[in-house]
């Protein structure tokens, strides 16, 4: 905070700057945003304090998603990749019910936006494969198919050189919708014990130039009766290139992709 200098006094704000007066001197500091009690009391904050909560769950949905990938989050991420997914988990809370602030967090009020989401916005899923996928559930959702009827990895200018096969990873992450709570000021998760689910399932290395025909992934949920319908389960598909060395391969860091491919 200092005194205003030169002739012509101002009050206001100005470039990040507030002037105003003061015990009769012309004061200078740098503007401050409302605090936090005042957004959350005062009327004229309304929108700002439920667009506020709302961020809040679409954090907490970004954030299960990745939990339930578990280690394949950390394998595929790229470029700033939580905070895309988050900002993609709040246009759906957007399309909930209830009023800003209050919108129920539910994947599948709105899975379109969702999926085809790039864990690595580098590399999209299709441009290193683009063969037809179907993915399946049983009347429980205890049990998840992804077919791939013909499989073969997309040849182009960026698979490693050395490359000889690759391998197709299917991860699986359960979210529960997430509901506003008045007496709790905050949203609680409505199935906490299924919330994070998840699990990876891969192939086998898959030779290069070659036409794989009826290759299948599944998951199998490890709870007894299955998956709630208020639980989103979420699929995804990602692809990576090895390189055999006699009985053993070497997967390469990069390219590599995962896309969520459909959403339960």
């Amino acid at each position: 905070m200092s005194r205003q200098q030169g002739i012509l006094k101002l009050v206001g704000t100005l470039n990040g700057k507030c002037f105003y007066q003061l015990n009769g001197q012309y004061i200078v500091r740098k503007a401050v945003g409302p605090s936090r009690e005042r957004i959350n009391n005062d009327p004229a904050f309304i929108n700002v304090k439920g667009n506020n909560q709302e961020f809040a769950a679409a954090s907490q949905l970004s954030k299960a998603i990745r939990q339930g990938l578990g280690d394949k989050a950390q394998q595929f991420k790229y470029n700033h990749m939580a905070s895309r997914l988050t900002g993609r988990c709040r246009k759906i809370i957007q399309k909930g019910s209830g009023q800003l602030g209050q919108r129920e967090a539910n994947l599948l009020n709105a899975p379109s936006e969702l999926i085809g989401f790039q864990l690595n916005s580098n590399v999209a899923f299709n441009q290193l494969y683009n063969s037809k996928i179907n993915v399946t559930a049983n009347t429980q959702r205890s049990l998840i198919t992804v077919k791939c009827p013909q499989s073969t990895a997309k040849q182009q200018h960026k698979m490693p050189k050395n490359a000889t096969h690759y391998q197709l990873i299917a991860a699986i992450s359960c979210i529960s919708k997430r509901q506003w709570q008045p007496h709790l000021n905050a949203y609680k998760t409505a199935h906490p014990e299924q919330n994070t689910l998840g699990a990876a399932v891969q192939s086998e290395p898959l030779p290069l130039n070659t036409t794989h025909n009826y290759l299948q992934l599944q998951w199998h949920s490890p709870t007894p009766n299955g998956i709630s319908t208020e639980v989103a389960i979420t699929v995804w598909l990602g692809i990576a290139y090895q390189k055999q060395q006699n009985q053993t391969y070497q997967t390469f860091k990069t390219p590599q992709a995962m896309e969520c491919i459909a959403i339960l």
